[in-house]
């Protein structure tokens, strides 16, 4: 276990941002000062490293600022390669399927953050594979949004050997400068100020051939992930986490459902987060407060429609909920968050 990780602090997998360096030397901008400046080296990463999450939003926010690229994010995430997941990139590329090997990351996922959640939610006739934080996101959560949906669409174009793309690619952040460059990289057609930010795949692309399928292969790395897995697992409220920020893609999350998710009755998850120090509501208190504010900060949804997102009854209710976390009205702290410049 990391420092960061004994001490609570959410985490990680850096990934593809092991690709950084090179990236910001062909801006022309020294790695090792927008590395130091977020207490990072960059002469000593790879991809199964673990950053803590406020180093690595301090870290993308001060790229962008450095290069003054405000898509520099959606350009390290299309460096992308299956490698860059360790096994976890080997297991979907044994998969039959796309959706199956798409399930493979939604399910191991969670060993590589205890920060954010990857989904795939169905939704009518789409499905929406997406990334969302559930701690705090800012500075950075613009660009590390951009990387992890540049993750994703390579991710989808690698297994498929390009064969299958996105109907659309929804952001949740303001809309850029130059959103053209967002549409020229990404070949597809793009939505910001949403409230998720996910690929939106047709139905029949779930059930794409995957070129690489290898039964024989998939079962021993399932049955290697299994067992690190067991000496890994990540305590209860990590857990919780996760399925809260999953959860609020339906509707206000509920105790029962979240622990019959986790295996357990709402009793057993009860007890064992309070041998942990927590609650299910301060948790779930935590979470919505976390995705509120990222909103606020980082969209122009109104108000009315982030109090939907995190589970308010009414506008009203989210006002005073918001009130009673922050000191301050959603439209005040908005208004206060966007006094100070928005980087890149």
């Amino acid at each position: 276990m990391t420092q960061a990780a004994e001490r609570g602090v959410p985490e990680q997998r850096l990934g593809v941002g092991a690709a950084l360096p090179g990236l910001l030397g062909e801006f022309g901008v020294d790695p090792a000062a927008v590395f130091a400046a977020a207490g990072l080296d960059a002469a000593m990463l790879d991809p199964g490293q673990r950053v803590a999450f406020p180093n690595l939003l301090r870290l993308l926010d001060s790229a962008v600022t450095a290069t003054g690229c405000e898509h520099l994010g959606l350009l390290c995430g299309l460096r992308f390669e299956l490698q860059h997941h360790g096994a976890i990139g080997a297991l979907m590329r044994s998969a039959a399927t796309l959706g199956e090997a798409l399930e493979d990351f939604v399910t191991w996922q969670p060993g590589h953050s205890s920060g954010a959640i990857v989904y795939l939610h169905r939704a009518g006739p789409d499905v929406a594979f997406g990334y969302g934080l559930h701690t705090e996101g800012s500075p950075g959560a613009w660009p590390l949004y951009d990387a992890v949906v540049g993750v994703g669409l390579r991710l989808v174009r690698l297994l498929t050997r390009d064969s299958v793309g996105p109907v659309e690619v929804q952001l949740c952040h303001a809309v850029p400068r130059n959103p053209g460059a967002y549409r020229r990289l990404l070949r597809a057609p793009v939505r910001f100020n949403q409230d998720r930010a996910c690929l939106i795949l047709d139905q029949a692309a779930l059930h794409a051939p995957l070129p690489e399928a290898d039964p024989l292969a998939r079962r021993d790395l399932l049955a290697a992930l299994s067992q690190q897995a067991r000496t890994t697992a990540p305590q209860i409220t990590v857990r919780v986490r996760h399925e809260l920020r999953r959860a609020m893609l339906s509707g206000p999350p509920r105790m029962p459902a979240i622990a019959d998710r986790l295996g357990l009755n709402a009793r057993t998850l009860r007890r064992r987060l309070a041998a942990e120090g927590t609650s299910f509501e301060r948790l779930s208190g935590e979470v919505r407060f976390a995705v509120a504010r990222e909103l606020l900060d980082i969209t122009d949804l109104p108000v009315g429609d982030i109090a939907l997102v995190v589970g308010s009854a009414s506008p009203a209710v989210f006002s005073d909920t918001f009130r009673h976390w922050a000191g301050l009205s959603p439209v005040a702290w908005r208004r206060q968050r966007r006094a100070r410049p928005r980087q890149g």
